[in-house]
């Protein structure tokens, strides 16, 4: 019998953990003094689903417009979401339910937890690490202008949009490239616990008089493996989204992320320009570097067309023709490249 190699866990750096919380410390310290100069409204916001590039254009707009970074505030792990759940009865939810949980509200959030959370989100007023873990160094939390990025935020987008006016950003991609990026990334085992309809019919907040007309459907994407779960939640959040802005949308874009890398800096111009945000008169017009800091080690330096058809060399043929067919029944076959 061969013997297993059991590998080494390397222990935190203490003394780098503890430079980072004072790092964090001094930033928010900074956030806090300057949150009162900040308008929410004047706050950029990017939102999609995961994997779909919104880490790449946050780290571009930043530089561009001269801003800093509020990272994932909806993320299960930053302690103020605690209020967020006791309003959805999910106190007693474990990470494994709330790692996918996306907040549902619908008109405004003026009575709602979101509404003084997103208000101190949107000014960068949150207190810890998380929000700040992109920042480069300290100064650039003396900036005064935000960009925010969220993938939690599609049951409550409309609802943030029409309470504070804020520009938002939605970006899509390819829901193949989406799964497949998934796959190959570190964290896939965490959406093998993914329940569709835990998610979407069983939290008493209201999703439930939306997914409800999809009950069959849900049920039996559920009972499919994690890559066709995944799917299915990408199709039901996209769905939402374009549902809640179908009646019109001011200072709100939705942008094709390979159309974004094909033609990164016209497109950025005309995105910013509908949006009426300024750059910085400082700031050259640029992107970030093809790789973001959430990218994975696998993905990093490729060119871009694997960077747009690579999901072809991991996908079987049968999960490609699932995901394809989830597509095009929720009506998104124009987003199939």
């Amino acid at each position: 019998m061969q013997a297993i190699e059991m590998k080494t866990i390397p222990k935190p750096d203490p003394v780098k953990h503890a430079r980072s919380k004072l790092e964090a410390a001094a930033a928010y310290e900074i956030d806090s003094q300057l949150a009162p100069q900040i308008n929410p409204s004047d706050t950029l916001f990017v939102g999609g689903f995961r994997r779909s590039g919104t880490t790449w254009l946050q780290e571009s707009l930043t530089q561009l417009l001269g801003a800093k970074s509020v990272f994932e505030p909806l993320q299960f792990i930053v302690p103020e979401m605690q209020a967020i759940y006791a309003h959805a009865h999910l106190e007693n939810k474990k990470d494994k339910f709330l790692r996918f949980y996306m907040p549902y509200c619908a008109g405004t959030v003026e009575n709602h937890p979101l509404g003084d959370f997103f208000d101190r989100a949107l000014r960068s007023a949150l207190p810890g690490r998380w929000i700040r873990c992109r920042r480069r160094d300290r100064s650039e939390s003396f900036r005064t202008r935000v960009v925010l990025k969220c993938i939690y935020s599609q049951l409550c987008l409309r609802a943030l949009h029409n309470t504070f006016q804020m520009p938002v950003i939605h970006l899509y991609r390819d829901p193949r490239a989406v799964v497949a990026s998934i796959k190959m990334g570190r964290k896939l085992r965490f959406f093998q616990r993914l329940d569709l309809q835990e998610q979407l019919l069983q939290v008493t907040d209201g999703r439930t008089e939306f997914f409800k007309q999809w009950r069959h459907e849900i049920k039996q994407y559920n009972k499919q493996g994690s890559l066709v779960r995944i799917a299915a939640y990408w199709a039901f959040s996209e769905k939402f989204v374009q549902h809640s802005f179908a009646a019109g949308r001011t200072r709100m874009v939705f942008v094709r992320y390979e159309e974004l890398c094909r033609r990164r800096h016209e497109l950025l111009q005309e995105i910013l320009q509908e949006l009426k945000v300024a750059p910085d008169v400082e700031a050259e017009l640029q992107m970030a570097e093809d790789d973001s800091a959430t990218t994975s080690e696998r993905r990093r330096g490729v060119t871009m067309e694997e960077r747009l058809l690579g999901w072809r060399k991991i996908l079987s043929s049968s999960e490609t023709e699932a995901i394809t067919s989830i597509a095009q029944d929720f009506g998104f076959a124009d987003r199939l490249l």
